[in-house]
């Protein structure tokens, strides 16, 4: 489904081309093996029983495997795309285990089918400020307000390379609505990755019709793909800074007018730029400032528990809120050691009881015993 090559699930899975190959000749695989196959396709391994293996349409993975830009993508990426997916379900499982409720998403008023996809996105934009009573404000950390503000969305983090996708959205019955953003490349810069995140939350709530599976990767390879491109940055950038302020500053100096969106609402360069141009006919230079970082921002939108997490070998996907779940379902009683640990993607041999400590959660009764 995935069309990875017969060497990198062999890599992945670390059975050996060998044994895969005896595998797919008819040889029956044991549960290890099963369970090592599953995580590199992100599927149960019960899935992995039936012959034919057969992945219902309403799965998330299906979605996934089925748009151009992930095809496009090498084995490498794909594969650390399909592990965050999995992130994405395993979350959901731990919500439910635990008893969690997971607000909705919030239903906004359609926009027109007519209109431009940069107008469709700037109806969203406007719409989803005005649902959450943010005026003109600018949003000091898109972190946090997704937190407070939007529950209901689960932001996860991953590792996808320099040259992988900003980020990614999920939705379906087993997953999410969850953002998973891309910590390398562009990103590495807090304007930037703030952008990336409302760029996501426009594919949830735009692209999401709640019934079918929801995977977008950010970028397109194709046309079909193009006019939600399009919508989606046009949501980001109106929802970091509405129309309304941008429009107010055609009197200004041009440094000025810059001044307002990148220090003020903290829209990277390239964003204000086009920006400036479309609504106050401000014309900048294509290549401005160089990105400096910006500490304070930095401190604003890094995801929470990620970048000081405790256990270097959990990989970034697994690490802030599935992680804290994790730890938490182990130490109320809910999962065993194993399993908290799997959900962490390390062995049981791992010190799992740091993450614990680092989430102040109390380690279960027969853990403190031994």
């Amino acid at each position: 489904m995935f069309g990875f090559r017969l060497q990198t699930v062999a890599d992945l899975s670390e059975l050996g081309r060998d044994r895969l190959t005896a595998i797919e000749g008819g040889d029956a695989p044991s549960v290890y093996e099963l369970e090592r196959l599953a995580d590199v396709y992100g599927l149960d391994s019960d899935l992995l029983w039936d012959d034919p293996i057969v992945i219902d349409s309403e799965h998330g993975a299906a979605a996934l495997a089925s748009l151009d830009e992930f095809r496009g993508l090498g084995d490498m990426t794909r594969a650390k795309l399909v592990r965050s997916a999995r992130a994405a379900q395993d979350l959901v499982t731990l919500r439910k285990l635990l008893g969690l409720s997971v607000p909705a998403l919030p239903k906004l008023a359609a926009s027109n089918p007519l209109d431009e996809p940069f107008q469709q996105g700037a109806s969203l934009a406007h719409a989803l400020r005005t649902h959450l009573g943010l005026l003109l404000k600018p949003i000091d950390s898109m972190r946090d307000l997704i937190a407070i503000k939007l529950p209901g969305v689960a932001v996860l983090a991953a590792n996808l390379g320099s040259d992988g996708p900003a980020g990614l959205g999920f939705a379906d019955s087993t997953r999410g609505p969850a953002i998973v953003l891309n910590l390398r490349g562009k990103n590495e810069n807090a304007a930037v990755r703030r952008f990336s995140l409302a760029h996501e939350l426009c594919h949830l709530l735009a692209d999401w019709n709640r019934v079918e599976p929801l995977a977008s990767i950010s970028g397109y390879l194709s046309e079909s793909g193009l006019a939600q491109e399009q919508r989606a940055n046009a949501f980001a950038v109106r929802f970091l800074c509405p129309e309304s302020v941008v429009q107010g500053l055609h009197a200004l100096r041009d440094e000025d007018a810059l001044s307002v969106l990148m220090d003020e609402y903290k829209l990277p360069y390239r964003a204000a730029r086009l920006y400036l141009r479309n609504e106050a006919k401000i014309q900048l230079p294509d290549v401005g400032p160089a990105m400096l970082p910006d500490p304070a921002l930095e401190a604003q939108e890094t995801l929470r528990a990620v970048a000081d997490f405790p256990l270097d070998e959990v990989p970034y996907e697994r690490r802030g809120p599935l992680a804290e779940l994790a730890v938490r379902a182990w130490c109320r009683g809910k999962i065993g050691r194993d399993a908290c640990a799997r959900y962490l993607g390390v062995t049981a041999g791992s010190e799992i009881e740091r993450v614990a400590d680092f989430f102040d959660e109390e380690l279960p009764a027969e853990e403190l015993a031994s």
